[in-house]
């Protein structure tokens, strides 16, 4: 029989299990992104770090060169295959750029985005949430199972979320489920600080919460002004 781990100890180890798949996954896609500047310099006199200047070969899509700062963990396009990050892919620009801001600050913290944002500059910020909100968004898997009913609160959630009305809050349908319910938990302790967000969760159980984040991690996402457009 399995021992049972409260929320707070399975948190711990998902993000252990994150945090290793991120540096096997970074490693290996560093070790093709070196094989392949290898061999593109073997035949160029450049051997520089790739910048915004560089001119990349035909049928390679160009990207500003500080995402590269972010692709182990969210993906080349914001797209990550890590359960525990989240999808940048299409969300809204505004919400980007201001956690962006707030993990820089320090207002938001997170023991692997403080390092990455560090030497990120404000326009550069700026450069990364254009970026990522025009990539298109995930679309997650239809479920294996018969589709349960939609959540009481969920329209509470679906008031503020996925809407070109409130560009400031995330858009969740289609999020990585993982990464939703760590959310969702993290606004009720109280380690996420949202004047909003602390009420609307406090009288959510670990039930409550894991079916809210259930439902829209299953819904396909909704392409507003602004997001998962080039």
């Amino acid at each position: 029989m399995r021992p049972y781990l409260s929320h707070d100890e399975t948190s711990k180890a998902r993000t252990f299990g994150a945090g290793l798949r991120t540096l096997l996954l970074g490693g290996a896609m560093f070790a093709m992104a070196l094989q392949t500047f290898s061999a593109h310099a073997a035949n160029s006199d450049d051997t520089n770090i790739p910048s915004d200047s560089t001119v990349y070969p035909k049928g390679v899509a160009k990207a500003p060169a500080v995402v590269a700062q972010c692709l182990a963990c969210h993906g080349p396009t914001g797209i990550t295959q890590i359960p525990e990050w989240p999808n940048l892919a299409g969300q809204s620009k505004e919400y980007l750029a201001t956690q962006l801001g707030d993990f820089k600050s320090g207002k938001r913290v997170h023991p692997m985005m403080q390092p990455a944002i560090a030497a990120i500059t404000e326009a550069q910020i700026q450069t990364l949430a254009t970026y990522f909100s025009a990539q298109a968004p995930s679309i997650p898997k239809p479920p294996t199972t018969a589709a349960k009913a939609a959540p009481a609160m969920a329209a509470a959630c679906a008031a503020c979320h996925d809407t070109a009305a409130m560009p400031a809050n995330p858009h969740i349908r289609g999020q990585k489920l993982p990464y939703l319910i760590e959310q969702l938990h993290a606004f009720k302790k109280g380690t996420r600080k949202s004047y909003m967000m602390a009420p609307m969760v406090q009288a959510l159980s670990d039930q409550d919460i894991a079916y809210l984040a259930e439902h829209f991690s299953q819904l396909a996402p909704v392409v507003t002004s602004g997001s998962g457009k080039q």
